[in-house]
């Protein structure tokens, strides 16, 4: 992981109030689930491919990366980096969210094109089972723009 459970915890307290469901949802979680929620955030970053270079050949990790972090190859990773890992673990722990994106996922996999319940309707287009594939790292809004710089392109981004 790039980020710890410190770290996390820190960064949710500057970026979320007391009062919002992002900050009581992860203060609730115990350290276990937060580092579960890290290491699968950490995993689907891993998956996603970078502009550059690793900065050590034969690294475990996509960061540090050249030519990004010339002189701080001791830095594992930029602060943005580390953000994005806890955004994604934190946007990965609603379970309700992730729960109707499966369901969603699901339907298209099957072939299901558009749906209605009552007033309700979803229409998904042409979408392909490929495209049900997409990064989850890259679905998380916040996690996407703040891993941009670093992104290759070749990714639907929405």
């Amino acid at each position: 992981m790039y980020t710890s459970i410190q770290e996390a915890d820190a960064y949710i307290i500057i970026h979320y109030t007391s009062g919002s469901s992002e900050y009581k949802r992860w203060k609730s979680l115990s350290d276990d689930d937060k580092n579960v929620y890290l290491t699968n955030a950490f995993e689907a970053i891993e998956k996603l491919q970078f502009r550059g270079r690793k900065a050590v050949p034969g690294q475990d990790t996509a960061f540090p990366r050249l030519p990004y972090q010339y002189g701080k190859v001791d830095e594992i990773a930029p602060l943005c980096v580390k953000s994005a890992e806890i955004e994604l673990a934190l946007w990965i722990s609603d379970e309700k969210k992730q729960s109707r994106l499966q369901k969603r996922k699901e339907l298209i996999e099957n072939g299901v094109t558009s749906f209605s319940l009552g007033d309700l309707s979803e229409n998904y287009g042409d979408t392909t089972k490929s495209e049900v594939k997409t990064v989850s790292a890259l679905k998380c809004e916040k996690c996407r723009e703040l891993l941009a710089p670093y992104l290759c392109g070749g990714y639907e981004m929405c």
